[in-house]
């Protein structure tokens, strides 16, 4: 496999939100390489403690080193690509809670989006080789805060690398990874073990899933590809209802009566969809060989509305929620 003879000799990786279920695995991953250097971003402590711990035990030779801190503020970003010289961004750090993210909108919209321009905005001026940008399914005909968030994001990538045509900028749109801390996997385990019924939003609601080691290996694809520009979409997910994911949890737990352990479906809410598509109905799929992506065909070159996001920054900074709202649904639309 492509994971086993890789060579990160020569790169020196930034991952932010290296604390969170998809940026520490690219950090372990990454780390099990060598690479010339691995720099870890997260403002969680407690988080990036854990990782460090793990990293200093299992890659005691990897030259690695870490901040406690955000990406919203400039002056680290600026610190950051003036004394270190990153070819690699994995741009991981997000909010990714969907219901949490729908009561904090603007907070949403500071790390979400601001976050992002600023991490990208730096890395293109300081002439990284590529940009990895880790967005989501949610962000396809987006009808959450977060989903919206992360498809404003991906819109002003694309008006980017008409700007920065030798760097490459690619957005790796994913749906749920299995067991992370954004899926419904460690709510269902909290709940079993609490003795809690399961609880789950909708009737026959579904969810696109892939694997952690997926990740990995989609990873280290795009490092070694000769151009990851543009966006990406994993190959072969598997797609189940949520109750079916319930069952699995119930037998990893060593639950006997499966089908006897109490289920109660609620109401499903307005931000979020019966099934979600990691391409809509625009956008054309390219198979790749050898590889656990497909590509989708790049958009026409498209106006991208720079006074307006500035507007919706501007707006969340001052937490002004009604304003923000319109705000952001119009430069998704």
């Amino acid at each position: 496999m492509m994971s086993d003879r890789i060579d990160l000799s020569l790169e020196v990786i930034l991952v932010t939100g290296a604390a969170g279920s998809i940026g520490r695995e690219l950090g372990l991953n990454f780390a099990s390489k060598n690479p010339e250097q691995l720099i870890l971003v997260d403002i969680s402590e407690t988080g990036l403690f854990n990782l460090i711990e793990e990293l200093q035990v299992n890659h005691p030779k990897t030259n690695f080193i870490y901040f406690t801190e955000s990406i919203c503020n400039p002056e680290f970003l600026n610190f950051l690509f003036q004394n270190y010289k990153i070819t690699s961004v994995f741009h991981a750090a997000a909010y990714k809670h969907v219901s949490l993210t729908e009561q904090n909108v603007c907070a949403a919209i500071t790390t979400n989006i601001y976050g992002a321009k600023l991490l990208i905005d730096k890395a293109t001026t300081a002439g990284v080789r590529r940009f990895i940008f880790i967005s989501t399914d949610k962000a396809v005909d987006p009808v959450s805060v977060m989903g919206r968030t992360k498809k404003v994001v991906e819109d002003y990538l694309v008006f980017k690398q008409i700007e920065n045509n030798h760097i490459q900028i690619c957005t790796l749109r994913l749906c749920n990874v299995y067991g992370s801390s954004g899926s419904v996997v460690p709510v269902f385990k909290n709940r079993i073990a609490s003795n809690l019924p399961l609880e789950i939003k909708g009737q026959n609601i579904k969810r696109a899933f892939i694997t952690v080691d997926v990740i990995n290996q989609i990873a280290d694809w795009l490092l070694v590809v000769e151009d990851c520009t543009g966006i990406f979409i994993p190959k072969n997910p598997k797609v189940f209802t949520i109750l079916e994911i319930a069952h699995q949890v119930l037998k990893e737990t060593g639950v006997t009566s499966v089908e006897e352990y109490p289920v109660q479906f609620i109401h499903l809410p307005n931000f979020e969809k019966q099934e979600e598509s990691l391409k809509n109905t625009s956008e054309k799929a390219i198979q790749i060989e050898s590889s656990e992506l497909i590509q989708i065909e790049k958009k026409k070159a498209q106006h991208f509305n720079i006074e307006l996001l500035e507007a919706c920054l501007l707006a969340a900074k001052s937490y002004k929620r009604d304003e923000v709202q319109s705000l952001l649904n119009k430069l998704c639309y």
